[in-house]
C-alpha cells in the first residue's frame, strides 16, 4: 500500500512518505499551486497496482526519457518549513478514483454476508433457549400463544406445563355425606374447583382431612386429579380460566368416626 495526499485547493494529489509527514509536523506545499496544508488531514492508502497503472499511462504520454512518473510521484523535501511536493497533475483524479473503486472491491462482501448470517442465527438460537426456559411464563403472559409454543416443543421434544398458581384456584362449594341407601360403609366427598386465573392451570391434588367431634386429625389423604375427577372429565389436563369442574370422592369410612372435614388444594 502506498500513502497518498490531496492538496485541498486544487485537488493535485501526491504520493508521500510518513516519516517526511512527521519530520515536518505534515506541513507540505502543492507543487501545483504553491498551497500549504496538512497532508495527514487527506492522506489515504492506495494500492502499489493503482499507482503502477497510472505510472504506465504517464510513460507513455511524456516524450523526455527522463521526466519518469517515479520522478512525478517523489516526494521532494526543502529547507523551508513546509515540504514541496512535485507537480504532478496527470494523476490526481484518476488515481483517487482507482483508490476509490479499489476500496470498494476490498470490502469483504462475502464475509459480512456470513457474518450477518451468523449474528442471525444466533439470535434465533438465544430466543429459542428463552421460549424454551420460561415456556410456561409465556404463556401465561400470552396464553395465545400457547398452540405456536407446542408446535415448538413437538419439533425439539419438549412439554409445556401448565401454570400452578394455587392462589388463584378455590374451592367454591363442598359437601361430604355417606351412601346410606347403597354402601352404608363408603363415604362421599363432593365439591367444585374454580381457576380465578386468566390463563389456564393445571389441576391440583386435594388435601382430605377427616376431624372427629373435637375438630382433632382422625386421618389425611392426598388425591391426585385421576383419583377425584367424574368419568367423563377424566381426559382433563387443566382448567380453563375463569371456570370450574366438579369433583368427586368415594372412599371407605367404616372404620372411621368422622364428624367433620377440612379440604385443602395443593400442587405436589
Amino acid at each position: 500500500m502506498a500513502l497518498v495526499t490531496r492538496c485541498p485547493s486544487c485537488d493535485s494529489t501526491f504520493r508521500v512518505n510518513a516519516a517526511q509527514l512527521q519530520a515536518r509536523g505534515g506541513e507540505v506545499r502543492c507543487g501545483h499551486c504553491q498551497w500549504v496544508f496538512n497532508g495527514f488531514a487527506t492522506l489515504i492508502t492506495v494500492n502499489e497496482s493503482a499507482i503502477e497503472s497510472v505510472s504506465q499511462f504517464q510513460s507513455q504520454s511524456i516524450s523526455e526519457p527522463e521526466a519518469s512518473t517515479e520522478s512525478l510521484l517523489a516526494v521532494a523535501t526543502s529547507p523551508g518549513n513546509a515540504m514541496d511536493l512535485p507537480v504532478s497533475p496527470d494523476w490526481d483524479q484518476a488515481t483517487i478514483q482507482t483508490s476509490d473503486h479499489l476500496f470498494d472491491d476490498e470490502k469483504p462482501d462475502n464475509q459480512s454476508r456470513g457474518w450477518g448470517l451468523a449474528n442471525a442465527l444466533l439470535l434465533l438460537l438465544l430466543i429459542g433457549q428463552i421460549a424454551y426456559a420460561y415456556r410456561t411464563e409465556l404463556t401465561i403472559i400470552a396464553p395465545e400463544i400457547r398452540p405456536y409454543l407446542e408446535r415448538y416443543c413437538t419439533f425439539i421434544a419438549c412439554t409445556i406445563p401448565y401454570p400452578q398458581d394455587i392462589k388463584q384456584l378455590g374451592i367454591e362449594a363442598s359437601d361430604l355425606q355417606k351412601i346410606l341407601t347403597r354402601q352404608p360403609e363408603v363415604t362421599s366427598m363432593q365439591a367444585t374447583i374454580r381457576n380465578h386465573a386468566p390463563f389456564p392451570q393445571a389441576l391440583p391434588a386435594l388435601q382430605l382431612s377427616l376431624l372427629d367431634a373435637h375438630d382433632q386429625l382422625i386421618t389425611s389423604r392426598i388425591f391426585t386429579a385421576q383419583d377425584y375427577l367424574l368419568d367423563q372429565d377424566k381426559s382433563l389436563q387443566f382448567i380453563e380460566p375463569y371456570n370450574e369442574i366438579e369433583i368427586r370422592l368415594d372412599f371407605d369410612s367404616s372404620q372411621l368416626d368422622a364428624l367433620g372435614y377440612r379440604l385443602l388444594l395443593l400442587y405436589l
